[in-house]
């Protein structure tokens, strides 16, 4: 007899459900990812790295990307980091139609570089297009005459002209005095003499003081420089200066060097970075005393000026470029000495150009040399 499966009822079959299938794997909880401590780094380490570089060149670097990030949250785009390509071409070249100086187009670049750098992005964003449009802006202001131009040099004969407009009788005239001379036997720039305290001046002898200079831009090491001053009427000012703020109970040796006055010829505070002056007031400073001045570059003139004085002087009597980088140990290249030489043997009505070049070039004039019967 044949036998028939049993039926069985809807009740009877367990149900299926439509789920996902779980593994016995995904059950298990998830494992930390294993992180080598030795790649890693502490927080005070990220801190310093995020603070790294030199306060000046900082703080440049935080305040062009602030108005890049600006401009991005003005035109609907993001400055990352990282930075895209695209938005830093975009930036400089909505610079470039503002007519900004090639300078800032290039400053924009690096600090968008530096700023994504500091935060683990290295060699980002890609520059070659931002660079292009910078190199045509540049090309674009030369041939329009618009190059870029270095602080007319304060010489000598422009520093007289200066100092002759410095009352020493009253407090600013003797803070301007000691600014303008330091600034050129020191050549010193702005951030320089903002910098300096009291106890960087040290009197060796009544008739020669050391300037300590401690650190400066092309100082790679932070040893600091020496200046050794014998100039009389340095000597003078510096001693009327600091008598004048001993009368006030502003002579101590960690106070800055350079303070502010007011109209009322009062000594004005300490900002909390511990300086007297900034570099921006310093600056103003100058360019106001070679306006009151006339001297004959006051609008070409700042505070940058006055580290240009001595290689435009020693230019003019003669030295080269090698032995006025030798003597002033000052700069790190002979680019930047021999312009300011030139344009000291050129103030003095002498030809930039030496040897035989000078020499042949000189000997072709439009009006024939007389000549003495005697000598024929």
């Amino acid at each position: 007899m044949l036998r028939y499966p049993q039926r069985v009822t809807r009740a009877e079959i367990e149900p299926v459900y439509d789920a996902e299938i779980v593994t016995t794997e995904d059950r298990l909880p998830a494992l930390p990812e294993v992180v080598d401590v030795n790649h890693t780094l502490t927080d005070e380490a990220a801190e310093d790295l995020a603070n790294s570089g030199r306060e000046n060149t900082r703080q440049t670097y935080e305040d062009r990307w602030a108005a890049f990030a600006r401009w991005c949250a003005e035109n609907g785009r993001s400055p990352g980091m990282p930075t895209t390509s695209k938005n830093l071409a975009s930036y400089v070249s909505h610079l470039r139609r503002k007519d900004a100086p090639p300078g800032t187009l290039r400053l924009a670049i690096s600090a968008v570089r530096h700023m994504n750098a500091r935060a683990g992005h290295e060699d980002t964003p890609d520059t070659a297009p931002a660079l292009k449009i910078y190199a045509d802006h540049r090309y674009a202001w030369a041939a329009a005459g618009k190059g870029q131009r270095s602080s007319a040099p304060v010489d000598l004969e422009r520093l007289r002209q200066m100092l002759a407009v410095c009352s020493p009788g009253t407090l600013a005239g003797q803070r301007n005095r000691v600014l303008l001379l330091l600034g050129y036997y020191t050549r010193a720039r702005a951030s320089e003499l903002a910098a300096y305290r009291i106890g960087d001046l040290e009197f060796v002898s009544s008739g020669l003081v050391v300037v300590h200079k401690r650190v400066s831009k092309n100082d790679k090491t932070s040893e600091g420089r020496e200046y050794e001053v014998d100039d009389p009427d340095t000597l003078a000012a510096l001693r009327l200066w600091l008598a004048s703020l001993e009368a006030i109970g502003q002579r101590g040796q960690q106070l800055p060097l350079l303070r502010s006055v007011d109209m009322w010829q009062n000594i004005g505070p300490v900002n909390a970075r511990g300086q007297g002056l900034t570099r921006q007031a310093i600056n103003n400073l100058v360019k106001s005393i070679a306006q009151t001045a006339q001297v004959d570059v006051a609008d070409a003139v700042t505070a940058h000026g006055l580290r240009a004085g001595v290689p435009t002087d020693l230019g003019a009597a003669g030295y080269s470029a090698a032995e006025i980088k030798d003597i002033t140990g000052d700069w790190s290249s002979d680019e930047m000495v021999d312009r300011y030489r030139k344009v000291g043997l050129r103030r003095a009505g002498k030809r930039a150009d030496s040897g035989r070049r000078a020499a042949a070039l000189s000997m072709l004039r439009v009006t024939e040399p007389t000549t003495n019967e005697g000598d024929q």
